[in-house]
């Protein structure tokens, strides 16, 4: 059991709202669009595939549905919205067959994503997915969410648990120290202010958009000059707006162009090639100062000390399954273990599973059986033979949907969970669905990412920024210089911090996905897939021959790789000693809940659990908006044999506010960053839980039909989630610029609280509305985030005084001097490049007059290639520097065909000419790496290239193996024991199978890998061609012939002596191994050798691999250099 099953995926087709057009009376998506994106599997598209099976078995499930997308819709614009209502009510024709709008999960309407399907499968998937339920009345967001469930990407597990539900469990009181965001008193005069002015701001806007002045209109008007200034040290020349000033330039010194003056601006102004209207003072008006105080915002925070917090909920989304059910589930998946936490799915059943052991729990408190949310009283075995499988929360069951006329609170769908297991049956739900796993902690990463909100979070100084940054930066020296040989001075390469590089590259993403989200389109699958199949054959050539560390082409991709990193960590993700665990609380107290027990649990306030987790740790959890929100609990050890095998899972108390503290509602399956780094445990601000008691609230029910789905979905376009993230970290940084992180609490614990009212919006039904003072400010985001979402530097903010602006500086400038990017491309003299031209070919397979004729025809394809290249990389240079929001998936996938195409076509064109892998990879070789040293065209013909290699194989190999079994342990020793394939530290052991020995351990970024030298050798396919050698020859008699030589010698006088030693003397030429030509004496002792570039003379015909034993006599001295000399010479 070493593989696990891959969830299945499909292609289906993806249409954007502006591709939708009108025909006659009906709506219709364009019929040669090849756009797809990826689905996976799921309860949905199984019970959809039965369903098309039954009725047309010869129809693929993918033939009849789409994806829309809906995000480019103008919110602003009736027609475009009323274009919309008309899709979700009338449906869209595609090859003549109409499709309607189908569910859709919570994840979908975030991305504003709809899936159509044929109109005539609609009514059996969903009496399938609803188990026959359709309540009369409901909450429409609820009940999409509910039956959104069925669209989790999921692994079928062929066996349908005994479950029992109990109800949701509320502690009565816990008493803490509170903030809660109110609403305040309005000064009236002052919100008529702020209203006159939102009114004159967005006429200003929409005037700048279509009152602006023509390019033609610029061109005729004088120009302000520009000026040079000192930025960041650098300079940059900038527009000198002394007297005239541009949009922006006015707005800095607070004022505005007047709405009539828009059209006629007095002067223009160049800035980076694109021309700018300029305006006088005369042609502006002051903006009014709003301050920005409670009245103004309308909220105020307010502080409640040991405040008593009323019907805490805690178990939400939370269950917990037997050993023998989480055993059948590892077994299932392929699994070595047992998981300790599943995302688990059925219809209407969403929520997170803990292993726990319920046999034993009833067996020895003696419960034989406990009461459902039915009332029911359920056996702990029913009469069936059949143990309890998992117990759930009723939050868990999102069956209560049955409203009746004059109740506020609904009834569930099911009379009992038997009425619910018999409909299963009915409806051919055979399969439990698992979403998601918990991983061992040894497979989990030791360093993960932090995000540019966790910064903002903390109260981080630069020094401690660095202090955070030494592990990765430690990495990337390793990279780019490797390890100082104290014997001989020189730098050398490092293998295992090469491959270890080269391992971190591949790995999973950091963050688990969150498993309702599907991708939304196949952005990077072409680019990630390219990425791992060249870093598998770099790690092959590697393997092969250890000097392919110094490939030119190796050490390109290896070193742009590691500048990615650094500037990954513009981007907030500094990677810290911690990993992202699931979520649960205390199973202990669970379980006295579901026992009818008093609840206490094992865990107390401020305390956490998970084994061999000990301390103060801080958890991060997305999204996260104020330092109140970052948990700081102190992890014990609990002496319970029930919770001990959780080692990969964060218990959390049921005594206090963490999980409100965290933003979370539920433990349905949320992940928090666990870490103990010292440096942020000293960074977390010590604040109380901002609450708000109102996230519970739901809006009235409303009939289940066609107009209550219509305008959910038009309110679902208006999401404000991402600006108000914004705008609170336009804030966060605004204080960090002052000063002191606390210093904007009121406005971000008012942005914290507006964040959840706007996630909460579309199932209570409320209005929001982020103040007009505080979104108004937020026009230019701060100077960090241009490297988050792309653009040029004058559209964000100049000031850097917070610590985290002034560590981009540094990097930046780190970046700037380290890897000395011109035009785009790295600057060959950072590579530390060696040739590995003469591994890379193999010379004895061919004539020298055929591979020169091969030559003369490929070298031509190389030109052309590269010449078809440079539009589309200047292409995707324009693309990276467009903000992330412009940066369309089309347009990158279309780029990364285009490569892929390009690629394909010169590498076939090549093949026709010669179609022998190793013969077209010393051609490849010969030009690329000798002719224009860019490296990169030669490894179209990878095949080749890895079967010359072979000829040079390094059979004895420094082996790298990483330790798995060691990723976040708490390893104190330095040795590693294998015996009989068991290693051994301290009181561990687990099996690792290398020769037994004792072997020293070494650390990257918290994994740990051993090295030891082993005699193995690689396997090569190798193509079975016939020699390419004839009688033909290059060689020639050669009189008063120039020619290069290099000595090896490291001065000028030692060259010049053995110019003189050999001037006027018949020496003889010794071609060695087909890649060598040396100048040997009568005895055999090389003199001087021919360089590599001297060997092969295209232009003359000539190779001077083919005047082995040819006499060769030096007429002249020309030139002597301190390690090499040019002479004339008679070659017989």
């Amino acid at each position: 059991m070493t593989t696990n099953p891959t969830r299945n995926q499909y292609q289906i087709k993806l249409f954007h709202f502006n591709e939708i057009t009108v025909l006659g009376d009906q709506l219709c998506a364009p019929q040669s669009s090849t756009r797809t994106i990826t689905v996976s599997n799921s309860i949905y598209l199984d019970q959809l595939k039965r369903v098309v099976a039954e009725r047309d078995p010869s129809t693929d499930v993918t033939e009849v549905l789409f994806m829309l997308k809906a995000d480019q819709i103008d919110e602003d614009d009736p027609s475009q919205l009323a274009m919309f209502e008309r899709m979700l009510r009338e449906g869209i024709y595609y090859n003549g067959r109409k499709y309607v709008r189908s569910i859709k999960s919570p994840a979908m309407r975030r991305t504003q994503r709809t899936e159509f399907i044929q109109e005539k499968y609609v009514a059996d998937l969903y009496r399938r997915i609803t188990l026959g339920k359709m309540p009369r009345l409901t909450n429409p967001h609820k009940w999409e969410a509910a039956l959104g469930v069925s669209r989790s990407a999921a692994q079928p597990v062929p066996y349908v648990p005994r479950i029992v539900v109990i109800p949701d469990y509320e502690k009565d009181t816990i008493i803490e120290d509170v903030w809660k965001v109110e609403k305040c008193a309005e000064d009236l005069q002052q919100q008529k202010s702020i209203f006159d002015e939102k009114t004159k701001q967005r006429e200003y806007f929409k005037a700048k958009k279509e009152l602006k002045p023509s390019k033609e209109q610029l061109h005729k008007l004088e120009r302000i000059p520009n000026k040079t200034i000192s930025w960041n040290g650098r300079t940059k020349s900038v527009p000198d707006q002394n007297e005239y000033k541009t949009f922006n330039g006015w707005n800095k010194k607070n004022r505005r162009v007047k709405l009539e003056a828009i059209p006629f601006p007095a002067r223009s102004v160049m800035y980076n090639d694109k021309l700018y209207p300029c305006y006088s003072i005369e042609q502006t008006e002051e903006i009014p100062i709003i301050v920005i105080n409670e009245e103004s915002i309308g909220f105020k925070r307010v502080e409640y000390p040991k405040y008593e917090n009323k019907n805490v909920q805690f178990f939400d989304g939370q269950g917990l399954m037997s050993f023998q059910f989480a055993e059948r589930i590892g077994q299932h998946l392929n699994l070595s273990y047992s998981p300790n936490a599943i995302q688990g799915r059925l219809p209407y059943i969403k929520g997170n599973f803990i292993r726990f052991d319920l046999m034993k729990w009833f067996n020895e408190n003696n419960v034989t059986e406990i009461k459902d949310v039915f009332g029911e009283l359920q056996p702990i075995i029913d009469k069936q033979g059949r143990p309890i499988d998992l117990i759930l929360t009723k939050s868990c069951f999102k069956a209560w949907h049955q409203y009746s006329e004059g109740e506020a609170k609904p009834k569930c769908l099911f009379e009992s969970i038997t009425e619910y297991e018999a409909l299963l049956k009915v409806h051919n739900h055979n399969n439990f669905w698992v979403a998601n796993y918990a991983k061992p902690a040894y497979q989990m990463n030791a360093y993960t990412p932090l995000t540019y909100q966790y910064i903002h979070a903390l109260n981080l100084t630069l020094n401690d920024l660095y202090q955070l940054a030494t592990p990765l930066m430690d990495v990337i020296k390793g990279v780019l210089h490797g390890q100082k040989n104290g014997t001989h001075g020189k730098w050398l390469r490092d293998i295992a911090y090469t491959k270890a590089f080269l391992h971190m590259l591949v790995q999973e993403d950091d963050e688990p996905k969150d498993v309702d989200e599907e991708p939304d389109e196949q952005e990077n699958e072409i680019e990630r897939g390219q990425k791992k199949e060249f870093i598998n054959e770099i790690v092959h050539a590697i393997d092969l021959n250890e000097l392919m560390l110094y490939d030119g082409n190796v050490r390109k991709f290896i070193v742009k790789q590691a500048m990615l990193k650094v500037q990954d960590m513009l981007k907030g993700r500094i990677p810290i000693r911690g990993s992202y665990f699931y979520l649960t609380n205390d199973p202990i107290a669970f379980m006295e809940h579901a026992s009818g027990y008093p609840v206490t649990g094992v865990l107390k306030k401020k305390q956490a659990f998970m084994n061999r987790k000990q301390g103060s740790h801080a958890l991060f959890r997305s999204p996260l908006t104020i330092f109140n929100e970052v948990g700081k609990l102190d992890f014990v050890q609990v002496h319970n044999r029930y919770m001990r095998h959780l080692d990969n899972v964060i218990v959390l108390n049921c005594c206090d506010l963490t999980l409100a503290r965290l933003g979370l509602g539920d433990v349905d399956g949320d992940t928090a960053l666990c870490t103990n780094d010292p440096t942020i445990l000293k960074a977390v601000i010590d604040a109380p839980t901002i609450i708000n008691e109102d996230d519970k609230k739901v809006a009235a029910p409303v009939p289940n039909h066609m107009d209550s789905i219509v305008k959910m979905e038009l309110k679902s376009l208006h999401n404000l989630t991402g600006r108000c993230t914004n705008v609170n970290t336009y804030f966060q940084n605004m204080a960090l610029e002052e000063g002191s992180l606390q210093g904007r609490v009121l406005e971000n614990s008012v942005l914290k609280f507006l964040q959840g009212q706007i996630i909460d919006a579309t199932k209570n039904g409320l209005e929001v509305e982020i103040p007009y003072v505080l979104d108004r400010l937020a026009i230019q985001m701060p100077y960090f985030f241009r490297f988050v979402n792309g653009g040029k530097a004058e559209d964000y903010q100049y000031s850097t005084q917070s610590s985290f602006n002034q560590f981009c500086v540094k990097a930046e400038k780190y970046i700037d001097d380290k890897f000395q990017m011109k035009d785009g491309k790295l600057d060959q003299s950072i590579l530390g490049i060696e040739s590995t031209k003469e591994l890379l070919q193999d010379m004895s397979k061919v004539s020298q007059p055929k591979f020169l004729s091969y030559l003369a025809r490929i070298e031509p394809l190389y030109k052309e290639y590269n010449e078809q290249k440079k539009p589309i990389d200047h292409r995707l240079m324009q693309f990276n520097e467009l903000k992330k929001w412009e940066r369309d998936n089309d347009t990158r996938k279309a780029i990364s065909a285009e490569y892929a195409k390009l690629r394909e076509e010169y590498k076939t064109q090549c093949e026709v000419i010669c179609p022998y892998p190793s013969i077209l990879a010393s051609v490849a070789v010969e030009i690329a790496y000798q002719n224009y040293r860019t490296y990169s065209f030669a490894w179209l013909f990878v095949d080749g290239i890895l079967e010359n290699l072979k000829q040079h194989e390094n059979v004895m190999k420094r082996e790298v193996r990483k330790v798995n079994r060691l990723t976040n342990w708490n390893v104190e020793g330095k040795e590693l024991t294998v015996q009989a394939g068991i290693a051994t530290i301290h009181d561990l052991e687990f099996p690792f199978h290398v020769p037994d020995g004792v072997y020293s351990l070494f650390e990257i970024m918290g994994q740990f890998f051993i090295g030891y030298e082993a005699e193995r050798e690689s396997v090569v396919q190798t193509s079975n061609m016939s020699s390419l050698l004839d009688e033909k020859s290059t060689r020639r008699t050669l009189r008063n012939y120039l020619l290069g030589f290099s000595t090896l010698k490291k001065s000028e006088e030692e060259s010049q002596s053995v110019a003189d030693q050999i001037l006027g003397e018949k020496l003889q030429i010794q071609v060695v191994e087909y890649r060598y030509v040396h100048i040997v004496d009568e005895q055999g002792k090389v003199k001087c050798i021919i360089p590599r570039d001297q060997v092969i003379r295209r232009d003359e015909g000539l190779s001077l691999l083919d005047f082995d034993g040819a006499t060769i006599e030096f007429i002249t001295i020309e030139k002597v250099t301190k390690s090499s000399f040019k002479a004339i010479v008679h070659i017989d």
